[in-house]
C-alpha cells in the first residue's frame, strides 16, 4: 500500500497547538516554552529556546540555529523530511497509518537517556568549576575595611563574610548539609548583587552563571540545637533583612540569597532541624506582585511557624 502524501501547509494548520504536549513527547523530545533548557538535539547546557512563535513548534539553539517543529524531529531522530511529515499527520489525525515501530520508539528513548545522561555529566561538572572559582575568590580576596552598602543598610557584617578592596560584600553560598561552598554572591556598594558570573565551556564560549544555587544558603549567626527545648531559625531573602533580624533579635537567620530558593532552604533546614521553630521574614520591599510573600508561604509550609512582613518604609523614613 502506498502511504498518502500530504500537502506541508495542511500539516502545518492540523499541527498548530499540538507540538509541545501532543507530537514532541512521541519523539522523545522535551521542550518548555519559552525557557532556556539545553537542546534536545545537542545538548549543551541553555543554549535552546522554544517559543512556537509561529505555531509551527517553532525554536531557537544557538549551536543548531533556527527552525520549526519538523527541522527539530529531524535533527533528534534522523527521519527524512517526508518520513517526518508523514509521521506528524498520523498523530494529529490526518492518517491512521505510520511507520513509526516499538524498536523506534525505543531506540529514540534510549538516546535520549543517553543526551540527559550526558547533560548531567556536564552540568555537574560546571557546578563544581563554579564552586573551585567560588572558593579561589573567596579565600584570595584582596580585604578592605569599609561597605558603602552596609553603611546605607546599617547593618552589621558578618564575621564569615569578607569585604574586598573595592568595597564589595563577598557572601559564601553554603549547601547546608555538608557546608560546602557551591557559588559566592557580590554585593556592590551600589547594591548591585550578582553571582558568579561564569567561564568558557568545552567548546570554548563564554557563558554566564551556570552554578549551583538552589537549596544554598548562608547563616547569620549559629544555630544552637536543643533536644529538649524550642530554638529559632529566622529564614530570609537578603543579606540586609536578615541581618537587621538578627541584630534585633539574636537569633540566626538562614539567607536564601533570591525569593524562589526560600522552599528550598526551608526544606533543607527542616531536615537538618526538625524541632527548630521557624521565622519566616517576608522581603516585599520592592518585589512586585507579593513575590516575596508567596515564597515565604511556600516556605512556610513546609516548616511550619509564623510570617513577619517588615515595614521597610518606616525604615526608609527613619534613616532620610
Amino acid at each position: 500500500m502506498v502511504k498518502s502524501r500530504f500537502q506541508l501547509d495542511d500539516v502545518k494548520a492540523k499541527a498548530q497547538g499540538l507540538w509541545a504536549d501532543t507530537i514532541f513527547p512521541r519523539f522523545n523530545i522535551d521542550v518548555r516554552f519559552k525557557k532556556k533548557t539545553p537542546c534536545p538535539a545537542c545538548g549543551g547546557r541553555d543554549r535552546f529556546r522554544y517559543d512556537d512563535k509561529n505555531g509551527n513548534g517553532d525554536y531557537i539553539c544557538q549551536h543548531c540555529g533556527a527552525g520549526d517543529g519538523f527541522s527539530l524531529i529531524q535533527k533528534c531522530t534522523h527521519l527524512s523530511f517526508p518520513d517526518t511529515i508523514a509521521e506528524v499527520a498520523a498523530i494529529v489525525g490526518l492518517d491512521a497509518t505510520s511507520n513509526i515501530t516499538d524498536a523506534d520508539r525505543e531506540k529514540w528513548r534510549k538516546e535520549k537517556e543517553l543526551r540527559d545522561k550526558e547533560q548531567r555529566e556536564r552540568e555537574r561538572k560546571r557546578q563544581e568549576q563554579i564552586a573551585r572559582k567560588a572558593e579561589g575568590i573567596f579565600r584570595n580576596a584582596y580585604l578592605g575595611d569599609f561597605s558603602q552598602y552596609l553603611k546605607d543598610k546599617q547593618v552589621d557584617k558578618d564575621p564569615k563574610i569578607k569585604i574586598d578592596h573595592n568595597g564589595n560584600l563577598l557572601i559564601p553560598a553554603i549547601d547546608f548539609k555538608d557546608n560546602k561552598m557551591w557559588n559566592l554572591q557580590t554585593i556592590e556598594p551600589d547594591g548591585t548583587k550578582y553571582f558568579i558570573k561564569g567561564d568558557t565551556n568545552d567548546s570554548g564560549e563564554w557563558e554566564t552563571g551556570g552554578g549551583r544555587m538552589g537549596g544554598l544558603g548562608f547563616m547569620i549567626g549559629e544555630v544552637q540545637p536543643d533536644q529538649y527545648n524550642p530554638y529559632y531559625i529566622g529564614l530570609a531573602e537578603g543579606y540586609a533583612t536578615g541581618m537587621s533580624t538578627f541584630m534585633a533579635s539574636g537569633i540566626p537567620v538562614a539567607l536564601a540569597f533570591v525569593a524562589n530558593n526560600l522552599p528550598k532552604v526551608a526544606s533543607v533546614l527542616k531536615a537538618k532541624h526538625p524541632n527548630a521553630l521557624f521565622i519566616h521574614y517576608a522581603d516585599d520591599d520592592s518585589a512586585k506582585e507579593d513575590t516575596g510573600l508567596k515564597y515565604a508561604q511556600e516556605a512556610q509550609a513546609i516548616t511550619g511557624g509564623i510570617i513577619v512582613l517588615p515595614d521597610f518604609t518606616k525604615i526608609k523614613e527613619s534613616v532620610a
